[in-house]
């Protein structure tokens, strides 16, 4: 009986053994195409969202908030864009903060994060009750004003793309879905639950640029 439990867990270790070495061998590849890839483009909290010529991370590749997860996969200065579409209000303000220091440190100069969020100005009964904490564990419901500040913190150019004001009034600009598609958007969102005349669901989307002579990242 002793026997066959020792062998029992000889298998288990083994199996266990050979798991991580599965893992190991796949994020050495995984961070071998961060580095190989010209440009460098990654969409932050992709799940299985593809899209060609960039690189789709998830919370188990990167975890946003910390900085040893960055290092790990990226040089400093190498990122060309990073996209990330619905993650941030995710995160509490603290992390957020944590967050968008390292998408400065690794961005090169010049480089740019796509960012689209809920939009804590669009007030329709429909959307708030879609968007707003803790809906789908959302911690922050963010305005034009409260994301501009945390980026332009952070050291950020920041251009607004598709927002509400204060005043309830959507506003927006052309973009290009080549420098980070945005689903959720003016173009490109077609759900007619959250109607409201040409609208479907929008999104506030901000383009925040590195700026080609940065000062230093703060630790």
């Amino acid at each position: 009986m002793w026997r066959s439990i020792e062998n029992l867990w000889r298998t288990v270790a083994r199996l266990d053994l050979r798991a991580r070495l599965r893992k190991h061998l796949a994020f050495r590849a995984f961070r071998a195409r961060c580095h190989q890839s010209t440009p460098l483009q990654v969409v932050i909290g992709a799940g299985s969202t593809e899209f060609s010529g960039w690189v789709s991370t998830d919370l188990e590749s990167l975890d946003v908030t910390l900085p040893q997860s960055w290092k790990r996969l990226f040089r400093t200065d190498s990122i060309d864009r990073l996209l990330a579409e619905h993650i941030y209000e995710h995160l509490d303000e603290a992390e957020c903060r944590k967050s968008f220091r390292e998408c400065f440190r690794y961005l090169k100069p010049g480089g740019l994060l796509r960012i689209a969020v809920p939009d804590g100005h669009r007030r329709d009964s429909a959307y708030v009750a879609e968007v707003s904490p803790p809906k789908d564990g959302h911690k922050m419901l963010f305005t034009v004003e409260s994301l501009r500040s945390l980026l332009e913190e952070a050291g950020f150019q920041v251009t607004p793309l598709e927002y509400f004001d204060a005043s309830e009034q959507f506003h927006h600009s052309a973009w290009d879905p080549a420098d980070g598609m945005i689903r959720r958007s003016l173009p490109f969102d077609t759900q007619e639950a959250f109607r409201i005349g040409p609208l479907h669901y929008t999104s506030l989307i901000m383009d925040a640029r590195k700026p080609n002579r940065s000062r230093p990242c703060a630790e």
